[in-house]
């Protein structure tokens, strides 16, 4: 995650089908007892065959692949971040998941641009959330994307904060990013990758966690 030094775009981003066929024939053949036929008067039964015709088995919707933004245009079939049981609940538990999880919208932001998730997670007196937010959206704007900056949260640890809420210290660690023009050539130079502390501050509520404040350990 980039620091926060502005908000405009210019002077930097924080940052088979199968078939079955069965087929069954059955010949049947007439033929009289004692002296033989006389050919002129037999009438040999004529052979019977059936062919049912053939039940398709559905074929499976594939899967929509993800594919990371490059210089020839944004990610395709981002997926999804999925808010997990633990982080629903007023836990150490519960903290620590839902700011990875934080994150994880933060990442799905910079390789979407879609930042309502993002907002709605964090409170509005979260100026460096909102900064991001801006940020994010700025690089986005005008037909430009962002590749890269694809984040990774290996270590959060909560606990309690005198102000009521919980305070998470994590490990951030995010990919290169590079904001692109229409044409795919960069908008401005990359952020290197980085791995850096961070601190969030979160609060339950009914509606469930929020970030209320968040900064960096330098």
């Amino acid at each position: 995650m980039t620091s926060h030094n502005s908000r405009t775009a210019g002077d930097g981003m924080r940052f088979g089908a199968i078939a079955i066929v069965v087929a069954a024939s059955l010949l049947l053949a007439g033929c009289s007892g004692g002296a033989p036929a006389d050919p002129g008067t037999s009438s040999p039964t004529a052979a019977a065959s059936t062919s049912p015709s053939a039940t398709p088995t559905p074929t499976p919707t594939p899967s929509a692949v993800y594919k990371p933004a490059d210089a020839s245009g944004p990610a395709q079939n981002v997926p999804v971040p999925v808010l997990p049981d633990v982080a629903k609940t007023e836990t150490k538990e519960g903290a620590e998941a839902f700011t990875k999880y934080w994150f994880s919208v933060l990442s799905y932001a910079y390789e979407t641009g879609d930042t309502v998730a993002l907002s709605k997670l964090s409170k509005a007196e979260c100026i460096f959330c909102q900064g991001l937010v801006d940020d994010i959206e700025a690089a986005w704007a005008e037909g430009k994307w962002i590749s890269g900056g694809q984040i990774d949260i290996p270590v959060a640890t909560a606990k309690p904060s005198t102000s009521g809420s919980m305070q998470v210290i994590l490990q951030v660690l995010q990919k290169e990013l590079v904001i692109r023009n229409q044409d795919g050539s960069p908008y401005q130079d990359k952020t290197p990758a980085t791995n850096a502390g961070s601190v969030a501050m979160v609060k339950f509520s009914e509606a469930g966690w929020v970030v209320d404040d968040l900064g960096l350990i330098r």
